[in-house]
């Protein structure tokens, strides 16, 4: 009888442990997925410039990634500046850009094959210093085609797609005449739209969206909240107040399109080295710190539908934010 009653306390234990975790899931405890993300590791070979030290960014995403890769994550995400730049002569940019011979993207060609080394599935957001390459290839091909071929997109730098009932969404700041061949028709578009700016917001190393992507992410944001989907965006740019050389250039029309949809549960961003965080309507913008300022700024994410966790580095007993989603409405229980 004893083996009877050892395989009765197993089935016993097993199916009350079961219904523990079944519970916490139901109350939202436990993450339904979780996530790697940093920003700005602005790798280039070349020596500290300042406080910065661009040599060191593979060795910090590898530390990174050692530990990433022991953990139960499902993709990472890095949210620009993955390089610093490349194949430019760095200290006469931006008044002018002097291409180094050969063109080879050997910065852009190290980073990412460090960054590759993750094992799980994994997305990129392009920044500021991902277009800071010359105006053409070797071949002839011109920013930003050259740009996204070496970063292994197609014809745009723009995408989304659906994880585990959340609509995640990639903006590309393409509206900064650095992002385009001196020669183009768009860098001339863009110049004179940012000479047009005024205010705070308007950094030579910051960007906008067009109003060509505009439509298309407001096409996306319908369709995700018919679906009942929450929907989170990943921008390399910063949006919220208060504005300044780091904002998106036209943060305040992003804004007004955005509180159209109240299933935007969060803004994430770099660009912004020292961090922040607001809520707008609800909306949560978290801007992580780079790591190019510190080896230590990498995160994981965990989301589940109540809300979303957000570690940093080894620490995964105390969250550095603990954010509740505000959408779907909760059910009033008195009703």
């Amino acid at each position: 009888m004893k083996p009877f009653r050892l395989l009765s306390s197993l089935l016993i234990s097993g199916s009350f442990l079961t219904s523990l975790a079944m519970a916490g899931e139901q109350e939202g405890e436990a993450p339904v997925f979780s996530i790697a993300a940093v920003a700005d590791i602005q790798y280039a070979d070349t020596d500290p410039r300042g406080a910065r030290e661009p040599r060191e960014g593979i060795a910090r995403i590898k530390n990174a990634i050692s530990h990433w890769n022991k953990r139960d994550l499902d993709w990472g995400v890095v949210l620009g500046d993955i390089i610093d730049w490349d194949d430019i002569e760095y200290g006469k940019f931006p008044k002018e850009t002097i291409a180094i011979e050969p063109k080879r993207w050997q910065h852009t060609r190290d980073i990412l094959a460090a960054w590759n080394t993750l094992n799980v599935p994994n997305y990129k957001v392009l920044g500021n210093h991902d277009y800071y390459v010359p105006y053409k290839d070797a071949d002839g091909l011109s920013k930003p085609a050259s740009v996204f071929r070496a970063f292994g997109f197609k014809d745009k730098a723009y995408y989304e797609f659906t994880h585990k009932g959340y609509r995640f969404i990639v903006l590309d700041g393409d509206m900064s005449h650095l992002n385009y061949d001196i020669e183009s028709k768009e860098y001339k578009e863009a110049k004179a739209y940012y000479d047009s700016l005024k205010g705070p917001a308007r950094g030579i190393w910051s960007a906008g969206i067009s109003s060509k992507q505009m439509d298309w992410l407001k096409g996306v944001l319908a369709d995700a909240l018919k679906k009942k989907e929450r929907a989170v965006i990943m921008c390399h740019y910063p949006m919220h107040k208060p504005y300044g050389g780091h904002t998106l250039f036209n943060a305040a029309e992003m804004t007004t399109l955005l509180n159209q949809f109240p299933n935007v549960v969060m803004w994430l961003n770099g660009h912004n080295h020292s961090g922040g965080y607001a809520n707008i309507e609800g909306r949560h913008h978290l801007n992580l710190k780079g790591m190019q300022n510190e080896a230590e700024n990498w995160y994981q994410i965990d989301f589940s539908p109540e809300s979303i966790t957000v570690y940093q580095a080894e620490d995964l007993k105390t969250p550095k934010f603990e954010l509740e989603l505000s959408w779907p409405p909760k059910e009033n229980p008195e009703k």
